[in-house]
């Protein structure tokens, strides 16, 4: 575990201030690949006399925070590690949470390095954004620097990506040749290559690769645009899905559903959930029995874990590509 600890850069400093001035027990909570980080942040609050529980959801991010299990339990202080705060529609949480930046440390094989260069070089590319999660941020600065000095026109894009906002880094479309991720895994990358017009190419600092997102992007699309297809040739009952955690509870966008919805001629059902799966989503259907479901809580859902249902299952974007006859797609809004 020692070791794990040696990999990150923890804000620690703003633990120790924050947990300084409250008392009792304090909830950790952390995305799944990041849980091995208990073990780093839990000495600190045993030497600040704070009790440390330990939450066994996931975090798909900093809008899915288990806020009753720190109800639950009494919990003065919720931590939750990896992502910046975000923003909870006017939530007030009966329990403070304290946000916790953690850094993976910038060590890059110098042969992936050049392998990036090579494959920016092969494909033509000049001006380039670099862009990245919050964890590969330090990782994304070195790479960034290593472009400008192999002659590359680099921007790097400060605001960490996230798996349903890429504005910031299609907003840059038009001024680059292609976009650069620094991410592991296919989650951010996907999520990108669907919405820009330009390239994305993708550094992978954990496996130590080099990738292009476009062939899976197309892929996926088309599985997409297959599913809005599906759901025209369906029935007028639709499911609309509302997440009740708050960062994923958008009362706005449910209204603009419905309201779009009714004036075609669906028949709509409300539905809620907290944490949806697909083994939910089969019960829902048991019961229900409609034609189409629309998620308005994670967009990322029936893209990536909703997929193979055997009934329509959209993005709120898809719900209105359907309502509008819309010919481009749309994500996720």
């Amino acid at each position: 575990m020692s070791d794990i600890c040696s990999l990150y850069d923890i804000d620690l400093d703003a633990l120790t201030k924050q947990v300084s001035k409250s008392s009792g027990r304090v909830l950790l909570h952390a995305p799944d690949g990041l849980k091995p980080l208990y073990n780093c942040i839990a000495p600190v609050l045993e030497q600040a006399g704070v009790e440390a529980a330990f939450s066994a959801s996931p975090g798909y991010g900093a809008c899915d925070i288990p806020f009753e299990e720190a109800e639950a339990i009494g919990a003065d202080l919720l931590v939750h590690i990896g992502h910046l705060e975000y923003f909870q529609y006017g939530f007030k949480p009966a329990v403070k949470v304290l946000y916790i930046p953690v850094y993976r440390r910038p060590y890059i094989e110098q042969g992936l390095l050049r392998e990036l260069v090579e494959t920016l070089r092969e494909a033509g590319v000049v001006k380039v954004s670099v862009s990245s999660t919050l964890v590969e941020e330090k990782i994304r600065r070195v790479v960034a620097n290593h472009l400008a000095s192999n002659g590359f026109k680099p921007i790097e894009v400060g605001f960490p990506v996230l798996g349903c906002l890429y504005t910031h880094v299609t907003s840059l479309d038009t001024s680059v040749d292609a976009h650069l991720m620094v991410a592991g895994g296919v989650f951010h990358p996907l999520g990108l290559a669907l919405v820009s017009k330009k390239p994305v190419v993708v550094l992978d600092p954990y496996r130590g690769r080099v990738w292009r997102a476009g062939d899976e992007a197309s892929r996926v699309l088309k599985q997409r645009l297959m599913r809005v297809f599906e759901a025209r040739n369906s029935g007028n009952r639709v499911g609309v899905i509302v997440g009740s955690r708050p960062g994923q509870y958008r009362p706005w966008l449910v209204e603009k559903i419905e309201e779009e919805a009714a004036g075609r001629g669906y028949r709509v059902y409300r539905i809620i959930s907290g944490y949806l799966t697909l083994e939910r989503l089969i019960a829902v259907d048991n019961a229900l029995g409609l034609d189409v479901y629309v998620v308005t809580s994670c967009p990322r859902l029936p893209i990536d874990d909703l997929s193979e249902f055997y009934k329509p299952v959209l993005t709120p974007g898809e719900f209105m590509m359907l309502l509008k006859d819309a010919g481009n797609y749309i994500y996720p809004w």
